[in-house]
């Protein structure tokens, strides 16, 4: 009984296993190969080791089908020789959290707010407001984005000189 099976035989355990480096759980356990598929050989010697085991294709295949299942000896294999998970990137981490908050504010960045003015003189403009800075009211949200900026420009520059 073989103990170590070839890279490449591992390969064919994963893909009969549906796994990779980035989706490490099993999520079927069958390959279906013809009797002259270019892996039959590796898959005949999985099934010689105890790693995989065979049985004819269901009837809707061809008749020299063979459907071949990975054993719980043959998954720990294939899911050991898979590489460490690579660390997850702070958007992958925000993607998986379960927050309401925009990316922005899961960074703790304060993003400035866009206000509608509705009462006289500032009726139909717009400004963008943080505890930062507050931009001047102005007629399109551009101008008021540009506002906020300058505002903001200078406020970094007042603090940085105090």
């Amino acid at each position: 009984m073989m103990t170590e099976a070839t890279q490449h035989q591992i390969g064919l355990m994963q893909h009969a296993l549906g796994i990779n480096e980035n989706h490490r759980e099993p999520y079927r356990n069958y390959f279906l190969a013809s009797s002259g598929h270019s892996d039959s050989a590796d898959l005949e010697s999985l099934v010689a080791a105890g790693l995989m085991t065979s049985r004819a294709a269901p009837s809707f295949c061809a008749e020299n089908d063979v459907v071949y299942h990975v054993t719980d000896a043959g998954q720990e294999i294939a899911i050991a020789a898979l590489p460490a998970p690579k660390k997850r990137t702070r958007y992958e981490e925000y993607l998986a959290a379960d927050y309401g908050h925009s990316f922005a504010e899961w960074l703790g960045i304060d993003v400035p707010e866009i206000e509608y003015g509705s009462w006289h003189p500032n009726d139909g403009k717009f400004r963008m407001v943080s505890h930062r800075a507050a931009g001047e009211w102005c007629n399109t949200q551009k101008e008021a984005k540009a506002s906020y900026k300058q505002a903001l420009s200078a406020s970094k520059a007042y603090r940085e000189a105090v």
